[in-house]
Parts: structure tokens; C-alpha cells; sequence
């Protein structure tokens, strides 16, 4: 049986058990099933230590499956969901044996299950239920598959509206949450109840237009994410704020040529520490790209410039620079979790972004792409993290299927230096993607 009339096959069956059908032969109607198989394969050496002369050496492949069906509920709501194996309790990793019923039960998680209601008040398409949002390479916020080494996946809980505002713009918002612990039963247990609500709600809107400026996209954004006060224990509210404005666009003038300009201020305040800092860190990310055929090769360039101040907080950053620094981030020692900057994003990091790359025939990609980072604020009180330099070489087998090959050095910064030996990191990988 193939996988599509496996998963075809699951939610139908999920749907018979998780709710009373009503008496309609079109309960799936125009249903569409999609999914994705993906691999990534690596060997790294000195990537927490930064010590050549210590055994750090680690080499795994972890997959990631995801398996999803779009379906009409009603001819104005439609509905999705999507399985991943990526955000279960028992990933799909090499060399861990084969999985039983009972593992691969807790392996999959829903990370979409919405409903989508066409045309509220005639106007406002609203997406309800666990949901993706937004773009993979912004530094505000970003919940969805994440390009990093074990391939996990991040959703949102939350309700979602967009509409068309006059012709003029776009317009987005969500209100949602990311952790809800509301007992009740604490509350009604004693006379004198604490708060107990120690939720984390997110909520906040962009507006977007491509009318003010030729061939651009102008935008404005603002976000809340707040963690109530009975998670912190004392005190009150952590209260983040994040507003922006984003511009991208191509230049008419000279084919081929994009640009983005992005600022970004953080506000509010954590009343839930003692010392209640303000939220007053900014951002900013400049960049020039450009695509062009050059003797009937096909060329791309980019270069990049990103400064995050020491005190920059982002919701949920998606953007991360380079093979080394962006995708490994799953452990404290990991070269971007160290001096505050966490993984994904700019928090107290400046970046120089550059590549280049070349397609010599139409199925093959040849890039090279160079990162410069410093810290804002180190522990040893230098600025030089590292340099990294990335090879990758792809292969478009099809539409749908796709293999890459990659390797990667981190030549290491005076900020990270050891006080004893200190050498590269260097890593070896390789992807496969396949998409149905």
C-alpha cells in the first residue's frame, strides 16, 4: 500500500474516531494528501570543545517524516493536519534500531490541525487550531519546520486572521498561546486562591504593502509575548515586546538586483526577576542580493549585515547563519548558545553574511558562503567569535527530490579561544529531501 493511501487511510480514521460525523457523504471532500521525507547527515569534530586534542568527534543522521491532508469540511471551511515525527517523544535517528507500534505512537505529534473559515464578516479569513507561521528566515518570530541538525519542528496554538485592507494592504494578526497552565482546581481548593494562570500568550499583527513603493514591500509589525506571573514564582508579568518595519524589493534598473532593510526596537519589561530589567534592545539586518545568467550559467551573490545589541530578545527567531553556527544548536556548548545569543537570531551578536554560487548545469548548484560573527558582550570580554567558511554542492533530481552535499570549518574567534589548545571546527554532511 502506497504512503498516500496510508495517510489517506490514518486520517480518515482519526477523524471517525475523534469526532460524531454528520450524515454527509462529502466529509472529505477535495482531499489532498503531501508530505515529506527528509535526512540530514553529519560528522563533526570539535564542535563544543574546540580542542583537537579531546575526543569530541560525534557522527549522526536524523530524519525527519512529515505526512499531512488539506480537506473541505464545508464548501467556506477547510481544514489541515500534519504529523511530524520531529516533535514526538522517540525521533527517527541512525543506529537506534527499529521502532515498535508502541514508540512510534508518542513518536508523531500534530503540529497542524486547524480549521480555516473563508470570509468572517465577509472580509477575514480566520485560521483556528495548531498552526506554521511566518517565514523561516525572520529574526522576530517563526514557529515551523527549523533548519537545524536534529530537524525539529515548532507550532503555534492560535487563532489567525488575514484580510485585504481596502486594496491597499495586507493585513495579518494571531492570538495564541505557546504553554497554558490554568488549574482550576488549585483555585477552587482554597478560599484564598493565588493566581495560577502561568500561561505564555503571544498575540500581534503586521500590515504590508506593495503600493508605496515600486517593486517593493513595505511593512510594519508588532508582537507580545508575555509569561504570566505564577510561572516565575514572584513577582509579576515577563512582558516582551517586539515592533519593526521591513523593507524588500528589487531594483527595475538593474535586472536581477534585491534588497532588505529591517529595524527592529524591543519594549516592556520582566517583573518576573527581581531586579525587573526593561526590554530596550534593537536590532537591525541590511542586505543586497542578486541573480543573474552570465554566460548562460546561472549566477547568485548575496551579501549580509545583521547587528543585535546585547539586550535584543526575539520571540521566536527562524533565521540562522551558516552550517556550523546556524544548525547546531541542541546543546549548551553549541559555538551560538554561547554569550547569550541562543541558537537562531542576532541577540548580542553582530553577523557578516556573504556568498556566492553558480548552477553549471541545470540540475547541479555549487555554493560558497562565508560568515563573520562578533559578539556584542563576551564572558572573556572580546568580540571575535569566528569565521566560518560553508561548501555545499546540491543535485535537483526532480521537482520533488533533491540531495545535497556540504562541508563546513569554524575558524575560531578570540572570544572563544581555549586557554589551552584551540583548534577549527570542521564538519561533513549531507541531506536528501523528498517531498510527495
Amino acid at each position: 500500500m502506497s504512503v498516500r493511501k496510508i495517510a489517506s487511510l490514518s486520517f480518515a480514521l482519526a477523524l471517525v474516531y475523534s469526532i460524531s460525523l454528520p450524515a454527509r457523504a462529502e466529509l472529505l471532500k477535495n482531499l489532498k494528501t503531501d508530505g515529506s521525507i527528509e535526512t540530514r547527515s553529519y560528522s563533526v569534530d570539535n564542535l563544543t570543545d574546540r580542542n583537537g586534542t579531546a575526543d569530541d568527534y560525534i557522527s549522526q543522521t536524523n530524519v525527519r517524516i512529515m505526512v499531512g491532508a488539506s480537506f473541505d469540511l464545508l464548501d467556506d471551511v477547510h481544514s489541515r493536519i500534519l504529523l511530524d515525527n520531529a516533535s514526538g517523544g522517540s525521533k527517527a535517528v541512525f543506529g537506534t534500531g527499529p521502532g515498535n507500534i508502541g514508540s512510534q505512537e508518542t513518536a508523531f505529534s500534530f503540529d497542524n490541525a486547524y480549521v480555516k473559515i473563508d470570509k468572517v464578516f465577509g472580509h477575514v479569513d480566520m485560521t483556528i487550531g495548531q498552526q506554521f507561521y511566518n517565514d523561516p528566515s525572520d529574526l522576530v518570530i517563526y514557529f515551523g519546520p527549523q533548519n537545524n541538525d536534529v530537524l525539529s519542528v515548532t507550532s503555534l496554538s492560535a487563532f489567525r486572521a488575514d484580510t485585504d485592507l481596502l486594496g491597499v494592504a495586507k493585513f495579518q494578526g494571531i492570538a495564541g498561546k505557546t504553554a497554558d497552565n490554568a488549574s482550576q482546581t488549585s483555585v477552587l481548593a482554597s478560599p484564598n486562591p493565588a493566581n495560577s494562570n502561568s500561561d505564555t500568550d503571544i498575540w500581534g499583527a503586521e500590515v504590508n504593502t506593495d503600493k508605496l513603493i515600486p517593486s517593493g514591500n513595505l511593512a510594519v509589525y508588532y508582537y507580545d509575548a508575555q509569561t504570566k506571573k505564577q510561572a516565575n514564582a514572584v513577582l509579576g508579568n515577563n512582558t516582551l515586546n517586539v515592533f519593526g518595519v521591513r523593507l524588500r524589493g528589487d531594483i527595475p534598473v538593474i535586472g536581477g538586483l534585491g534588497y532588505r532593510a529591517e529595524f527592529i526596537q524591543n519594549t516592556g519589561r520582566n517583573n518576573g526577576v527581581a531586579a525587573t530589567p526593561a526590554y530596550d534592545g534593537t536590532a537591525y539586518d541590511l542586505g543586497l542580493s542578486i541573480g543573474e545568467t552570465v554566460r548562460a550559467f546561472p549566477v547568485r551573490a548575496h551579501i549580509d549585515f545583521a547587528r543585535g545589541s546585547r539586550d535584543f530578545a526575539s520571540i521566536a527567531a527562524g533565521r540562522r547563519y551558516g552550517i556550523i553556527w546556524g544548525e547546531h544548536t541542541a546543546v549548551a556548548a553549541d559555538p551560538s548558545n554561547l554569550n547569550g545569543v541562543g541558537g537562531a537570531g542576532i541577540t548580542n551578536l553582530k553577523v557578516l553574511d556573504a556568498g556566492v554560487g553558480v548552477s553549471p548545469i541545470p540540475k547541479l548548484g555549487l555554493d560558497l558562503n562565508a560568515y563573520r560573527f562578533w559578539y556584542g558582550t563576551s564572558a572573556s570580554g572580546k568580540t571575535n567569535a569566528g569565521t566560518e567558511y560553508d561548501l555545499i554542492v546540491s543535485w535537483k533530481h526532480s521537482d520533488n527530490v533533491s540531495f545535497e552535499v556540504n562541508a563546513a570549518t569554524f575558524q575560531v574567534g578570540d572570544a572563544l579561544q581555549n586557554a589551552g589548545p584551540t583548534s577549527p571546527i570542521t564538519r561533513l554532511g549531507a541531506d536528501v529531501k523528498i517531498k510527495y
